[in-house]
């Protein structure tokens, strides 16, 4: 439902060593936006900056405008896109990040090389931010802030602040019957990890980060409406506090009920347990489990478990 109020979200790109600073990436964008659903350009105008290296466009649409800034001698650029209403602009970032993001740079920077993997070769650098704008809540009683997911902590800790995209992506997106699932993979600031030594550790120079390249991982996040549920960083923890106490209180855990293990990881943990004969895990939302399995399948890892047959807590059985 389309409140129309005085609210909507914008997307800040700044991004240096990119392909286009010419008028052929202003049709590539104006094409791009039809493809979003924004088919009605009102007025598109163009201005050369005074120096005659670099432009500035703007772009208006119904309730809808966006920017362009161009820096060719720097090598910078800068995009700006705002719209009216509830909507993420996560997917257009990802659609314009391919047009200026060079696909051979691109994997150059994420694959692992050898010893051609040179660091110090500029590679292109896209710093992004999506925030919401306006005001909602005051303006409208049925505006409820805990069924927008994008008004809540990942748009606050994740979309929020202007990272390099190299290390902040969405894995994926999905609205279940029951709920709005993202999983997000971010380099975890708490680790303090810099972007230079998540880039060594990508490489096999020998160097200490690639060497130990498991303390330079990326982390993943899953957040369920908007809020939150769990990381790859902080999962372990969380479950073994969650599910040990308990089973060493009981002095022989034989059958077990797990009531919401959406990620298998409180089943990873009580498959720990010897004793246990029979696991029933109920969750009422089989598609947040199927993504899950997909996409985070280290949640449910029990292949390190001693008499395990292999696989994940959900695939592999323990003998």
């Amino acid at each position: 439902k389309d409140l129309q109020l005085p609210a909507g979200y914008e997307l800040i790109i700044d991004a240096k060593n990119v392909k286009y600073f010419d008028h052929s990436l202003n049709e590539e964008m104006i094409n791009l936006f039809k493809t979003h659903g924004f088919t009605s350009i009102l007025s598109y105008h163009c201005n050369m900056h005074s120096t005659g290296a670099g432009m500035s466009c703007l772009g208006l649409m119904p309730r809808s405008h966006f920017s362009i800034h161009s820096f060719p001698e720097e090598s910078v650029l800068f995009i700006d896109f705002f719209s009216e209403g509830e909507m993420n602009l996560y997917s257009l970032y990802e659609d314009i990040k391919g047009i200026l993001f060079d696909t051979n740079q691109e994997e150059n920077f994420k694959s692992n090389q050898g010893d051609n993997f040179d660091v110090n070769v500029p590679d292109v650098k896209i710093l992004w931010t999506q925030c919401m704008r306006g005001f909602r809540e005051e303006f409208s009683d049925d505006y409820d802030s805990s069924m927008n997911p994008l008004d809540g902590e990942i748009t606050q800790d994740i979309y929020g602040p202007k990272d390099d995209s190299t290390i902040k992506k969405r894995v994926v997106s999905l609205k279940t019957k029951y709920q709005n699932v993202e999983i997000v993979e971010i380099l975890p600031k708490f680790h303090s990890i810099s972007h230079i030594s998540y880039v060594k550790s990508l490489s096999n120079d020998e160097s200490y980060e690639s060497l130990n390249k498991e303390l330079y991982r990326t982390d993943k996040q899953v957040f369920l409406d908007g809020d939150l549920q769990s990381s790859l960083y902080g999962e372990v923890p969380y479950h073994e506090a969650m599910v040990h106490p308990a089973m060493m209180t009981h002095p022989n855990p034989k059958r077990v009920a797990i009531i919401g293990g959406g990620e298998g990881a409180t089943l990873r943990e009580v498959l720990k347990h010897n004793t246990v004969e029979e696991v029933v895990m109920v969750d009422i939302d089989e598609e947040f489990i199927n993504l899950c399995r997909a996409h985070i399948p280290e949640w449910s890892d029990c292949s390190d478990l001693i008499g395990s047959s292999g696989g994940g807590g959900f695939g592999g059985e323990r003998e």
